[in-house]
């Protein structure tokens, strides 16, 4: 597969015409990368999702002049990468004409960046074949291409109206270099349009490009700009902070203005020059996260930067579009909201032991859902709640492995699964709750709700949606001996059918010190999945594959964590206690939750 993964690419750099292979194949598209340009290190924003664009003036075929800024239209602008002699940019023209018919009308642009080496009137012939009306811009030198930092061609970029990159990528995965499928699959450009349009924010923001491959114009590409608050911080604050450190978000300090954000600096540039916020503990050189919240290097030097050189407002004009919140929740607005029947009132003080609380869902058919979150009305007071599946008729004891279904921890809010896939919740089902409170000095009243966004076939009548599982590698029989610094407990789970693996969830208490969860072929070789070198009870993660793993019968989650049951250890207890698993935080937990989705049979 490498090899003929090699060859199709040498086809594109010699421009062999690829028409004749237009039978169907299962070929996976060519994920390509402009690491030439990404090196230099040039333009350090402009051209990442949720980056403000770069305002690079062109001319168009017609001879009229303007800016990536003046053409996002009152919705926005979809900058499409072509080139006309390319076979993946020929067979997407006539979607993109389709596209334009439906988007112009709601206030998108469009521009067609053309790298073909063509005359002016050789350009508006090929637009004209297709029927395609946008603005044509003939980038001979690269300045667009390279200052989006465009990878193939056919990629496209969605800048909304304040010219913030909301997706750039692939328009589907129906065509790529030696892939022609007969229908499409995944429709990424329609349904960020949509999510867009309806003021949502995009799941799938980023997808590999998968045209024929473009050099790069490093010169070009040097488009360098003072980092200000409202062209770079606002949207970094606003991607990195705000879901949490906003008005009604669980953090304090909301930072979602200048004054706010400034307010803070000391503590902001302690907290992210010692990695401590945003909260992640996965080591950065292992695996590839769809919600990672740390900062890269690039983006750390960039808010450094701007602290360091006096905190610079910038152009009002150039700020992010304002994020618009349901009241109460992260999510956009809930299907339905389900809330444990009576309330709890939390005392000021003490140990309180794990409440247990069932609801009966009622709803009238199964049910897909694509998107849960778990609100607590007294948030300060609720360390973690777990909810377990039980099925209809079926009501489980007290505990806290079988039938996990969702968490709320410290670290994890907004719960969603890849487009597709869904949780399924039976008919009749009953969901129990598992509920930690932690005293902090004053009694409250708390009464837990969970919301659910369904799958747009709730019902998955249509039988497409896969059904993600979750499930654990666990080991309950640890002893963990007094004044212990570092005892290793392992534990591992057998893959009996295969499937794709989508999330790792590691679970310990307070003396929880490091994690590694891997991943054992049916050779015996491992292969490191998740590494978190200093484990932090206070801040835990559901770690969101970027793409998912795939795996058969035989294979199995190894999972490996390390404890720390010395004097050394501040959070620690008790030194001195033999620690058992137990539900408290005073003793200890070994669950290496992990979501996955098995293949249908």
């Amino acid at each position: 597969m490498k090899l003929r993964a090699r060859l199709l690419m040498l086809a594109v750099f010699c421009n062999i015409a690829l028409n004749a292979h237009s039978a169907t194949t299962n070929e996976k598209p060519v994920a390509t990368k402009n690491s030439a340009v990404e090196s230099t290190g040039l333009l350090s924003f402009g051209h990442r999702v949720g980056e403000r664009v770069a305002d690079i003036a062109f001319k168009d075929i017609d001879g009229h002049t303007a800016s990536l800024w003046q053409m996002t239209g009152t919705r926005g602008a979809i900058v499409v990468i072509r080139d006309a002699e390319c076979p993946v940019s020929q067979r997407y023209a006539p979607r993109l004409a389709e596209f334009e018919k439906e988007y112009t009308a709601q206030g998108y642009n469009f521009i067609y960046v053309d790298v073909t080496p063509y005359s002016t009137a050789e350009a508006r012939k090929n637009i004209a074949t297709y029927g395609l009306q946008g603005r044509v811009v003939l980038d001979t030198d690269k300045r667009l291409v390279s200052a989006l930092r465009a990878a193939s061609t056919s990629e496209v970029f969605l800048i909304d109206s304040q010219g913030t990159l909301r997706y750039r990528g692939a328009i589907d995965d129906q065509y790529a270099i030696g892939v022609h499928k007969d229908t499409l699959t995944h429709p990424w450009l329609r349904k960020a349009l949509q999510q867009l349009t309806a003021g949502q924010q995009i799941v799938t923001d980023n997808t590999p490009a998968t045209g024929c491959l473009l050099a790069s114009n490093d010169e070009a590409a040097g488009l360098a700009r003072p980092v200000t608050y409202h062209n770079r911080i606002s949207r970094l604050i606003a991607q990195k902070c705000e879901m949490c450190h906003r008005d009604g978000g669980v953090a304090p300090m909301p930072l979602q203005s200048y004054e706010q954000v400034t307010a803070r600096k000391t503590i902001i540039e302690y907290m992210t020059s010692n990695r401590l916020m945003p909260p992640w503990g996965a080591d950065s050189k292992v695996g590839h996260w769809a919600n990672d919240r740390s900062l890269s290097k690039q983006e750390l030097a960039d808010l450094t930067g701007w602290l360091k050189a006096g905190m610079p407002a910038g152009n009002p004009a150039e700020a992010p579009l304002a994020r618009t919140y349901m009241p109460g929740w992260d999510m956009a607005k809930p299907d339905a909201v389900l809330q444990v029947p009576e309330p709890y009132k939390v005392p000021a003080e003490g140990v309180i032991a794990y409440k247990y609380t069932y609801i009966k869902t009622n709803f009238d058919s199964d049910k897909w859902v694509t998107a849960m979150e778990i609100r607590p009305s007294a948030p300060k007071v609720v360390h973690h709640v777990l909810v377990f599946l039980e099925g209809p008729g079926v009501k489980r004891p007290a505990g806290g492995i079988d039938g996990f279904f969702a968490a709320l921890v410290p670290g994890t809010p907004l719960m969603s699964f890849p487009e597709g896939a869904a949780k399924k919740i039976p008919k009749g089902a009953w969901l129990k709750f598992q509920i930690h409170y932690q005293p902090n000095g004053t009694e409250q009243i708390d009464q837990t709700k969970i919301g659910f966004q369904f799958a747009e076939d709730a019902s998955n009548a249509s039988g497409k949606l896969h059904e993600v599982k979750s499930e654990s590698a666990f080991n309950s029989m640890f002893v963990i001996p007094p004044g212990a610094a570092n005892h290793q407990v392992e534990s591992s789970y057998l893959f009996r059918q295969a499937g794709s693996l989508t999330a790792l969830i590691p679970h310990s208490h307070l003396r929880g010190k490091a994690w590694k969860m891997e991943l054992v072929d049916l050779t015996g070789k491992r292969t490191l999945l998740l590494d978190i070198p200093k484990y932090d009870f206070n801040w835990q993660s559901a770690y969101q594959l970027k793409e998912a793993i795939h795996v058969e019968p035989g294979m199995r989650i190894a999972a490996t964590a390390w404890y720390d049951n010395s004097s050394n250890n501040p959070a620690n207890p008790d030194p001195k206690a033999t620690v058992r698993f137990g539900e408290q935080t005073f003793e200890e937990m070994m669950i290496g939750y992990f979501d996955w989705i098995p293949d249908k049979v």
